[in-house]
């Protein structure tokens, strides 16, 4: 497995900490549909620019739908030196634990 994919629990340990951006990549109607809290829109099919949305001193956490698209998009972002990480199963993993 790969050590820039991480879980639910340890993404809720960064948050408690404050150290991390969460970035929503899914498209804007999906992140208006439901999200998870303190996540910022920035949907990554939309973005001419979606690396100028973040600096390279950020802890960076991106998710989409199930894992697949921010597991590909990380692994881009850690190659330009951001220091990215992607939520394992996505918003339906949060989702899930949320009923």
């Amino acid at each position: 497995m790969y050590r820039y994919i991480i879980t639910l629990s340890e993404l809720k340990k960064m948050q408690s900490r404050g150290t991390v951006v969460l970035a929503d990549i899914r498209e804007g109607e999906d992140y208006r549909k439901g999200h998870i809290p303190g996540a910022v829109s920035v949907p990554y099919d939309e973005e001419q620019d979606f690396l100028g949305h973040f600096k390279k001193t950020e802890m960076i956490v991106l998710y989409c739908d199930r894992g697949n698209l921010s597991t590909r998009v990380t692994a881009r972002m850690r190659r330009a030196g951001y220091q990215a990480y992607s939520l394992s199963g996505g918003y339906a993993v949060y989702a899930r634990f949320q009923k």
